[in-house]
């Protein structure tokens, strides 16, 4: 934990991530994996308080065994000698509230580079109550460095932006998402591709065409079946359902769901993140690093 937190510290993209996911969500998601150095872990954390989350973790109610490339026979009979002694309850129950978005703005100076994120609500995973294909879509719309060796790119954020490292993703968990827009590179570079950023944003809601539609889409679909054909991926994103509300992950139905996104949802999603609160965190010069309402933004 200490070595994470001084990697932490050296890194301004994840230092701007970690702020902006707990702008976004304060409690759960919004508690970082790699805390500050500043974070008293000590008085959180002993022996005891450790061996009773393993004992609440490792009890049925709280885990899913998922098998790939196994027999279902074969699987139970693993399952029935090796986890015959697992508590029938845990010794408490692992429960949080339904993840709620915030947002705000939060700046961090920093004397060794420059991160801006800009965060929005975004989707849960497919197996969770708020899934949104459509932002996998306007995420391959803006998009960021290039899917294709020795291109440039034509996504639009590559257009809008110069000088500046970006990057669009659609985080997804159980319950909630985070779509978020990274931007990293020199104070005075960040400053002038931030607007932009949010330019770009306000024409996807005006408006996409149905080329640029077409092409987001099969590009977002493409990344759906690729990540959900590896076998970590699939096996996790089947576990959390399993545990989080009794549903397998099948990767017919999300490829599916993308086909059905159109340019009507795209625009709207990119609207909604406009018109309501967004989450920007900048870490680095902030002399020169700009404010939320600046870029035109809501925080």
């Amino acid at each position: 934990m200490k070595l994470n937190q001084q990697a932490l510290l050296g890194n301004t993209t994840q230092m701007a991530q970690n702020s902006a996911y707990s702008l976004a969500f304060h409690r759960g998601l919004g508690e970082s994996l790699s805390m500050s150095s500043s974070v008293p872990i000590n008085k959180y954390v002993d022996a005891e308080s450790v061996a009773e989350f393993a004992a609440s973790a490792y009890a049925k109610p709280s885990f899913a065994i998922v098998g790939n490339g196994v027999a279902h026979n074969e699987l139970n009979k693993w399952v029935n000698e090796f986890f015959t002694d697992i508590p029938s309850q845990p010794a408490y129950k692992l429960e949080s509230a339904q993840t709620k978005y915030f947002g705000g703005e939060e700046r961090i100076s920093h004397g060794s580079g420059n991160s801006m994120v800009i965060a929005f609500p975004g989707s849960s995973s497919p197996t969770g109550s708020s899934y949104k294909p459509e932002a996998s879509v306007l995420a391959a719309i803006l998009g960021g460095p290039s899917t294709i060796k020795w291109s440039a790119g034509s996504s639009r954020l590559l257009q809008a932006t110069q000088n500046v490292k970006i990057q669009t993703k659609s985080d997804i968990y159980s319950d909630a998402g985070l779509f978020s827009i990274t931007l990293t590179g020199s104070a005075n570079d960040i400053a002038q591709n931030a607007k932009p950023v949010v330019d770009t944003l306000k024409s996807i809601a005006s408006g996409i065409s149905s080329e640029d539609l077409a092409k987001a889409k099969a590009l977002a679909k493409f990344k759906e079946l690729e990540h959900g054909q590896s076998t970590q991926a699939a096996m996790e994103l089947t576990g959390s359902g399993l545990v989080q509300g009794g549903k397998s992950y099948q990767i017919d139905e999300v490829g599916k769901a993308v086909d059905t996104v159109t340019a009507e949802k795209v625009q709207q999603l990119a609207k909604e993140f406009l018109e309501n609160k967004a989450s920007v965190s900048a870490v680095g010069d902030l002399y020169v690093l700009p404010y939320a309402e600046e870029i035109g933004l809501r925080v």
